[in-house]
């Protein structure tokens, strides 16, 4: 497994989603080659699931990319879900 770790900092949520999921994907396409039996996750924060992810847009990007999320609790320091 190889988790992507993404913070959402830029004033535009839709930049930040557009960069992240550029390098899920080319990071995705590079690991195939080189370890097709792993896979890789994005690590985001709760606030930025639930901002982000859990409307629409983000809904969409989960489905037709299938984006592996990894959802993590900062303040409680673990993890909240997984999504496959």
């Amino acid at each position: 497994m190889v988790i992507e770790i993404k913070e959402f900092r830029s004033p535009s949520p839709i930049v930040d989603l557009e960069q992240a999921i550029g390098q899920y994907i080319l990071y995705q396409l590079l690991l195939k080659q080189v370890d097709p039996q792993r896979e890789i996750y994005l690590a985001i924060t709760t606030e930025v699931y639930q901002e982000i992810f859990d409307e629409a847009i983000g809904k969409l990007v989960i489905k037709k990319l299938n984006l592996k999320l990894i959802i993590v609790d900062l303040l409680k320091e673990e993890i909240q879900e997984w999504i496959n």
